[in-house]
């Protein structure tokens, strides 16, 4: 997974790609696990670029896409949200969608 290390990068991303962004923070011991867990989802499906960010260096994302929990995944397709997982994630419902798009 590559970091987003601004918000003027993510909009960049936003308007060229389907991808998907994880949003944690550095002291979060379930955004490591789920990190890995989903690292591990996307080793299958390789069509999605994967972004992760750090709401303590980027806190206008967490205003700008209303992220009010860590861990939080956000897939994003022609610029718009198609699927939102926050806290307690959902992988099948993840899978899913990756195969979709």
């Amino acid at each position: 997974m590559k970091t987003i290390m601004n918000y003027q990068e993510f909009e960049t991303i936003l308007a060229k790609e389907t991808f998907l962004v994880l949003a944690k923070t550095r002291n979060c011991s379930v955004c490591r696990a789920v990190s890995h867990q989903l690292s591990e989802i996307l080793k299958e499906d390789t069509k999605i670029n994967a972004y992760e960010l750090f709401l303590e260096d980027i806190p206008i994302f967490q205003g700008q896409c209303l992220v009010f929990t860590v861990p939080t995944i956000i897939i994003f397709f022609e610029g718009k949200e198609i699927l939102r997982e926050s806290r307690f994630i959902d992988y099948l419902n993840i899978t899913r969608i990756l195969a979709l798009l």
